[in-house]
C-alpha cells in the first residue's frame, strides 16, 4: 500500500491493540488459546463507518466492540461438546466458556458507557442470528443433512453476522448496503477457502469445512479437493474485484483494492508451491 494509506493501516492496528488490551487476563491466557482477530472484516467495518461520515472516535468504538463480540463468539466455538477426561481438560473447557462470556460482555460495557444504546440493540439482535445459524449448522451436520451450499451459507452468517448488522443499520442507501454486505460476505468466504487450502497444503490435515464436502464425493482425491478450493477462491476474488469497480469513491477504492490483492498474493503463493513440488 502507498504511504498515503499507511495512516489507515495504523488505525486498524491500534484498534486491534485496543481489543487485545481489553481482554488481556494473564491467568486465562495460560490455559486458553485466544482466537485470532478477523482483521480484514474489522478493517472493512471501520472503513465503511468512516466512508459513511461517522467520526473516527465513534467508528473506533463500534469497531472495537464488534471485534470484542466476535472474539467471544469465536471463543465459544472452540469449546468441546464433551466434558474433559481430566481435571485439567475440564478446567480449560470451563475457562474457555468463561473467557468467551467475558469478551462478549465487554461490548455492552463500552457501548453503554458511550451512550450507544441503538448499537447495543443492533449487536444483540445480530448475536441471536449468529447463534441460530450455529445451531442450524450443528443440527444439520449431526443429522447428515448438511450440503456444501448450506454449509457455506451458514458459515458466512456466523462469520459476518455482526459486521453485516452494523452495515444494515448505518448504510444510507440500499445500494450502499448491498455493496458492503456483499464485500464482507465474499471476502470472508475467500479467507475461509484460502485458510483451508493452506491447512491442506502445509499442515497436511483436512479442515472441518468446505474441503470435507469435496472429499466426500465418490473417488475424490486430495488433488481434486485442492483444485476445487482454488476454483472457488479464484471465483470469489474475481467477484470482489468486479464489485470494487462499481465503487466511485477513489480513496476507499484504493484501500479495498489493497485488501483484495492480499488474497490474490496468498493464492499465487500457494500455486507456486504446488508447481514447485
Amino acid at each position: 500500500m502507498s504511504k498515503e494509506k499507511n495512516p489507515f493501516i495504523d488505525e486498524i492496528r491500534a484498534i486491534i491493540d485496543q481489543i487485545y488490551q481489553r481482554i488481556s487476563i494473564s491467568y486465562v491466557e495460560q490455559y486458553v488459546d485466544v482466537p485470532a482477530i478477523a482483521e480484514n472484516r474489522l478493517a472493512l467495518l471501520y472503513l465503511f463507518l468512516l466512508n459513511r461520515g461517522i467520526g473516527k472516535e465513534r467508528a473506533r468504538t463500534f469497531s472495537i466492540t464488534t471485534g470484542l463480540m466476535q472474539l467471544g463468539l469465536d471463543m465459544h466455538e472452540t469449546v468441546k461438546n464433551a466434558y474433559g477426561d481430566t481435571l485439567v481438560e475440564e478446567r480449560n473447557r470451563q475457562l474457555t466458556v468463561l473467557a468467551g462470556d467475558y469478551y462478549s460482555s465487554r461490548y455492552y460495557q463500552l457501548l453503554a458507557h458511550a451512550g450507544e444504546v441503538e448499537a447495543i440493540r443492533v449487536l444483540a439482535d445480530a448475536i441471536q442470528h449468529v447463534n441460530e445459524a450455529k445451531m442450524k449448522l450443528y443440527l444439520a451436520d449431526k443429522e447428515g443433512k448438511l450440503s456444501s451450499e448450506a454449509y457455506l451459507e451458514l458459515r458466512t452468517v456466523i462469520d459476518t453476522g455482526l459486521y453485516v448488522a452494523m452495515v444494515d443499520k448505518y448504510a444510507e442507501s440500499e445500494e450502499e448496503r448491498r455493496f458492503w454486505t456483499s464485500l464482507l460476505k465474499d471476502t470472508s468466504t475467500v479467507e475461509s477457502m484460502i485458510n483451508e487450502w493452506e491447512q491442506l497444503k502445509w499442515q497436511d490435515q483436512v479442515p472441518a469445512g468446505f474441503a470435507r464436502f469435496l472429499l466426500q464425493k465418490p473417488g475424490a482425491t486430495l488433488a481434486q479437493v485442492l483444485a476445487g478450493i482454488e476454483t472457488k477462491a479464484t471465483e470469489l476474488i474475481n467477484m470482489c474485484e468486479q464489485l470494487l469497480r462499481t465503487l466511485h469513491q477513489t480513496e476507499a477504492q484504493d484501500v479495498l483494492v489493497w485488501f483484495t490483492s492480499r488474497y490474490s498474493h496468498r493464492v499465487n503463493r500457494l500455486k507456486r508451491v504446488i508447481e514447485e513440488m
